[in-house]
């Protein structure tokens, strides 16, 4: 009896272990995630705050750090600097392949003589660090001697997550640990992947495809950041003939873009539209469309710049179309003077002035169907580096 008592008793711990390790298992993703699914609205933010907007759902809500001012249109030509206005683009396009069609946006260098670092070039020539913290703020140094632009969207992999930056930035030389906003794009790691360092990011190849997911980004919705990686991998897996979840990181939308399903379904199109803006002194950005819609369009100081980063901003508008394909659609793409219309019209928007805490400030105009953010420079007279405009 004694013997049969005893054995029970060894059973009933067995199945107690069992069914205790089965819940940790269970609730694991839960505790696994926990840094961030707090931070739809605690965010720790360094600059260009994109701020509270009245109608655009508070970009940014809680952001810290920066001050944001309204700001009366006579006042707009004091603080922003050297820019092409919208209205003296000159467009050239649509050049079409499937459902995405580009314009190129032509205009004068207002930046020249001056070196800029992408922060891709600066991790691959080992000048820039981006340091993991575990939280939603990063740090990074610049040990080049050159200014570093951070552009947003740009996509950080490593560390214990990767992460997207939302923000544009620029960094002067030789600065040391400068704080960064940085939104989880992998919601199911919080650990070392294979043989990278957990304590810093290693290269920044990828942008943040897709209007829905920059959108996202700049409110710093973490929930709508990861709803919208879920649905980016799934749109992609129904248009490039299968899973494109890495095995190493299924939730990882930086390992989905390298996966070799979603290099071989966009490959064409970069094949073909890639080379659009080689041997144009006078491109300065581009406007992007997708099945038939005016999406976003980004500009630049200078030729220079835009030649840096275009490699990675085609890639990503080759991947956000893949996305939204519609087989069998018939697709108009807008004219010329859509398109010019949609970029004069975001200059009309109410406008904010934001002060942060590092070198650029941001200009932010609103309608109700337009964003725009002016990334200037006040050690250059304020000149306007990086325009953004975006569909709402």
């Amino acid at each position: 009896m004694r013997t049969q008592n005893i054995v029970l008793t060894l059973a009933a711990m067995v199945t107690g272990i069992f069914v205790l390790a089965v819940g940790m298992v269970l609730l694991w993703p839960l505790f696994n995630s926990s840094p961030f699914q707090v931070r739809d609205h605690e965010v720790m933010v360094f600059n260009n705050d994109n701020g509270p907007f009245e109608e655009f759902e508070a970009i940014a809500p809680n952001r810290q750090g920066a001050d944001e001012r309204h700001v009366a249109p006579a006042e707009l030509p004091n603080l922003r600097g050297a820019a092409v206005p919208a209205k003296d683009y000159a467009l050239s396009g649509p050049h079409t392949h499937s459902n995405l069609s580009i314009f190129l946006i032509h205009g004068a260098d207002t930046l020249k003589e001056t070196k800029i670092l992408t922060l891709q070039e600066a991790l691959e020539n080992n000048v820039a660090t981006v340091h993991e913290t575990g939280q939603g703020r990063l740090f990074i140094d610049n040990r080049g001697n050159a200014p570093l632009f951070i552009q947003s969207g740009d996509i950080v992999k490593g560390g214990t997550q990767d992460r997207v930056l939302p923000y544009d930035m620029l960094l002067s030389a030789n600065t040391k640990r400068a704080p960064i906003t940085a939104l989880c794009v992998e919601q199911g790691r919080s650990f070392p992947r294979g043989n990278e360092l957990s304590s810093s990011f290693q290269t920044a190849t990828e942008q943040l495809p897709g209007r829905d997911l920059r959108l996202a980004a700049y409110r710093e919705n973490q929930s709508e950041v990861w709803s919208n990686v879920r649905a980016l991998q799934t749109n992609l897996a129904r248009n490039a003939g299968g899973s494109v979840q890495a095995a190493q990181s299924q939730t990882s939308l930086q390992m989905s873009l390298e996966h070799q399903r979603v290099q071989d379904a966009v490959q064409d199109c970069l094949v073909n539209l890639a080379p659009t803006p080689a041997g144009k002194k006078d491109v300065i950005g581009y406007a992007v469309v997708v099945n038939g819609k005016i999406q976003s369009a980004d500009v630049y100081a200078s030729n220079s710049l835009f030649q840096k980063l275009w490699p990675k901003l085609i890639r990503a508008s080759a991947v956000g179309a893949l996305a939204e394909r519609q087989p069998g659609a018939v697709i108009n793409p807008p004219s010329t003077e859509t398109v010019r219309a949609f970029l004069t019209d975001a200059e009309r928007g109410e406008a904010f002035q934001v002060q942060g805490n590092t070198r650029s400030t941001v200009i932010r105009q609103q309608t109700a169907q337009h964003l725009l953010f002016d990334t200037c420079d006040p050690a250059k007279q304020n000149i306007v580096l990086h325009r953004t405009f975006l569909a709402r």
